[in-house]
């Protein structure tokens, strides 16, 4: 899993392993999918999940409140990285984004994560600021990063899967 990729650097600790048992549950994803708020946007091959993104419809960005779309987890199976999957979901949610009236969108990554920060950096998404997951005592910094829509949907047509 991504997130124990980016947290658990140097291994698992009882406050990791309760922060995943207590967030990721089927109970939490059911909630997320019901939400009239948030959007979840899925990728499937032969019946088989291969990446999904949720954007949260009414999630105030830290260092600018008004831009109330963020992209809340984009995640695609290791193994099947690189061939666009990514790309289209991000595409879609954009697209989404544009046809019910968001002028941006924003998300936080761990300013670690070298891989997905190239991904933004590519479909040109600027940093905007940073924020802090806290994890018991601990604060990791994620970088703000933000889209226009107007420069995104209709302008710059994204990598189709293969």
């Amino acid at each position: 899993m991504v997130w124990l990729r980016t947290y658990a650097k140097s291994g698992l600790r009882n406050a990791l392993s309760d922060y995943v048992l207590a967030e990721f549950t089927p109970e939490k994803i059911a909630a997320s999918i019901s939400n009239e708020k948030q959007v979840l946007i899925v990728y499937e091959e032969n019946v088989h999940l291969l990446g999904y993104l949720r954007l949260a419809l009414d999630s105030p960005c830290p260092n600018d409140p008004a831009t109330r779309v963020e992209i809340v987890r984009l995640y695609v199976q290791e193994h099947f990285i690189g061939r666009g999957i990514g790309s289209a979901l991000l595409k879609n949610a954009l697209t989404y984004c544009d046809k019910n009236g968001s002028t941006g969108v924003w998300l936080a990554v761990n300013h670690e994560n070298t891989h997905a920060l190239r991904f933004y950096e590519q479909h040109r998404f600027l940093r905007s600021g940073s924020t802090f997951f806290h994890l018991e005592n601990e604060r990791h910094e994620n970088f703000i990063l933000y889209k226009p829509i107007s420069l995104s949907a209709s302008a710059n047509p994204l990598i189709s899967p293969s």
